[in-house]
């Protein structure tokens, strides 16, 4: 889709929000120039972006994404987009993947209009749930937890909704607080939905 259709699309609301894009696959980051149209469309139009962070299942680089490379995953491959547009609403979907958290936790450090989600990350094999409880602790700690939404990611499989829910409640170290922000809160804030539909806070 050439940009001139993308805006009139976005202008009619037929786009409301440009994701997962999916640069990882094509063996692209979005900060290469193909995609800087785009971004600016959305950054003018207020238009939300979610972006594919980390690998892919295990060997999908010999079948289904052949120009895809575990390298293309790392966040900080994003960071010149973020620079570049600094208005724009980021959302680094799976957290930044299993390789990088430092990276993820240093660029939500570094540029507030980014947000994060857990995607796929809560549910899908034992190293992802390591790595998502460990990543949380340390956001929680340093303070970013109020930029964390969920997400299943769950595509074919209905079932991952409540075993990502069910993996989250499950951390001890998260206050019923922490979790309620998780899972609406947060992306209610980062979608700007109406505030009265915030999750009040009661124990």
């Amino acid at each position: 889709m050439n940009p001139e259709r993308f805006e009139s699309l976005v202008k009619d609301g037929t786009i409301q929000v440009f994701g997962e894009i999916g640069a990882y696959y094509s063996g692209s980051t979005l900060s290469n120039p193909e995609w800087e149209p785009y971004l600016k469309i959305c950054e003018q139009y207020d238009i939300p972006v979610a972006i594919h962070t980390g690998g892919e299942e295990p060997g999908g680089t010999y079948t289904w994404s052949p120009k895809a490379r575990l390298r293309l995953g790392d966040p900080y491959l994003i960071e010149d987009a973020l620079v570049k547009f600094p208005k724009l609403r980021v959302n680094m979907m799976h957290a930044g993947g299993e390789d990088w958290p430092e990276h993820a936790i240093r660029l939500l450090d570094y540029y507030p209009h980014l947000y994060t989600d857990l995607g796929v990350m809560l549910w899908v094999n034992p190293n992802t749930k390591r790595y998502i409880k460990e990543f949380l602790r340390n956001l929680k700690e340093a303070g970013y937890l109020d930029r964390v939404m969920f997400g299943s990611d769950q595509m074919f499989w209905p079932d991952a909704i409540d075993r990502s829910i069910e993996y989250l409640n499950g951390m001890d170290f998260l206050t019923n607080e922490d979790k309620r922000d998780i899972l609406y809160n947060n992306a209610a804030r980062f979608l700007k939905l109406n505030n009265d539909n915030k999750v009040p806070n009661k124990k």
